[in-house]
C-alpha cells in the first residue's frame, strides 16, 4: 500500500509541475497575443484562420428561422419542438468542420490537459460512445476509454473529428484558443448550430427529406 501511495504522489507531483509549465505558457502566449478587437469585417462565407494550429471558421450571416422539426416529420424525436422563430441578430463564426483529432492533440500537448474520460477511471470502458456500424467494420458498439483510443481508426487518423470528448473538455479547448488567440472562442448555441447546419432550407436535413440520399 505504501509503494502504491508513493507512485500515486509522484504521479500527483509530475501532472501538478505539466500544469504548472503549462500554465507558464499560456500566460506568455497571453502576454504576447494581440488584446481582443473588432474583427476585420469578414463578408459571409469568408473562412479564415487565427493560427496555424486554429480551426478553419467561416462566417455566418445574420438572420431568421425557424428551429425545430415539425410533427409529421419522419423519425422526429420529442425534444426537437415546438417549432418556433429564431432570429440570429449578429453575425458568428463557426467551425467549417469537426474539431479535428491533430487540432485537439495540439490542445492536449501545448495545455497538459486531460480529458474527463481520462480522469474519471470509473467511466473507462464503460460509456458506450461508438455505434454498430457494420459498413465501416464495427460489428457491435464499442465500448471506450478517451479520445486517444474511440475504437476506431480515425483515433489516428489527424484529418479526422476528435471523439470522445466531453462538453466540459470541448469548453477547454475554446478557452485555451481564446488565450492562444487574443480572440473570443465559445461553444455555439443550438440556435445557432442549427441555423448554420441547415444552411437556409427547411427540410429534415440541408439536402432533402430523404436519409438515403
Amino acid at each position: 500500500a505504501k509503494v502504491l501511495a508513493a507512485n500515486s504522489s509522484e504521479e500527483e507531483q509530475a501532472q501538478t509541475q505539466a500544469m504548472v509549465r503549462a500554465e507558464e505558457r499560456a500566460k506568455a502566449v497571453a502576454a504576447t497575443a494581440v488584446k481582443e478587437a473588432p474583427r476585420t469585417v469578414r463578408r459571409p462565407g469568408t473562412v479564415f484562420q487565427d493560427c496555424p494550429d486554429c480551426p478553419r471558421m467561416v462566417v455566418i450571416p445574420a438572420g431568421e428561422f425557424v428551429m425545430g422539426s415539425p410533427l409529421a416529420e419522419a423519425g422526429r424525436g420529442a425534444d426537437e419542438g415546438p417549432q418556433r422563430p429564431v432570429s440570429i441578430a449578429q453575425p458568428f463564426a463557426l467551425g467549417r468542420s469537426e474539431v479535428t483529432v491533430a487540432e485537439f492533440r495540439r490542445f492536449v500537448e501545448e495545455s497538459a490537459y486531460r480529458t474527463e474520460a481520462e480522469r474519471d477511471t470509473r467511466a473507462q470502458g464503460r460509456s458506450v460512445f461508438i455505434y454498430a456500424d457494420p459498413v465501416a467494420g464495427v460489428p457491435a458498439p464499442q465500448a471506450v476509454t478517451s479520445w486517444r483510443s474511440p475504437g476506431l481508426a480515425q483515433a489516428q487518423i489527424d484529418s479526422h473529428p476528435v471523439l470522445c470528448v466531453s462538453w466540459n473538455d470541448a469548453r477547454a479547448y475554446a478557452q485555451w484558443l481564446s488565450k492562444k488567440t487574443g480572440r473570443r472562442y465559445r461553444l455555439p448555441t443550438e440556435a445557432e448550430w442549427e441555423y448554420a447546419a441547415r444552411a437556409g432550407t427547411t427540410t429534415s436535413r440541408y439536402w432533402s427529406d430523404d436519409p438515403a440520399q
